[in-house]
């Protein structure tokens, strides 16, 4: 168990300097939940229902106007774009952005 322990650690410590590295090391924790949320549930297109990061196993633990918080919070920085959809107003959708160099 220490050396997967020690493993566990090594790899923190990766994840931590790449996040850094993309200019999301500043992010809280529900954050930077939020954005795996979102990767994991993009779609072809390039974006996700909100739906989907509100129903993601990851955010279980946070309440929803935590996590709207955090869109809002993430959307200000650049770091995501939120539209709604066209045809139906109650439907709202969220891609990550690229950045810009």
């Amino acid at each position: 168990m220490k050396q997967q322990l020690a493993h566990l650690f090594r790899l923190r410590d990766a994840l931590d300097q790449m996040e850094s590295d993309l200019g999301l090391g500043d992010l809280n924790d529900l954050e930077r939940r939020v954005l795996t949320a979102l990767g994991q549930g993009l779609d072809g297109k390039g974006y996700v229902a909100i739906r989907h990061v509100l129903d993601s196993h990851l955010l279980g633990r946070y309440s929803r106007a935590s996590i709207y918080r955090s869109l809002k919070s993430l959307e200000e920085a650049g770091f995501i774009a939120v539209r709604q959809d066209e045809s139906d107003a109650r439907r709202s959708y969220v891609s990550i952005v690229e950045p810009q160099s």
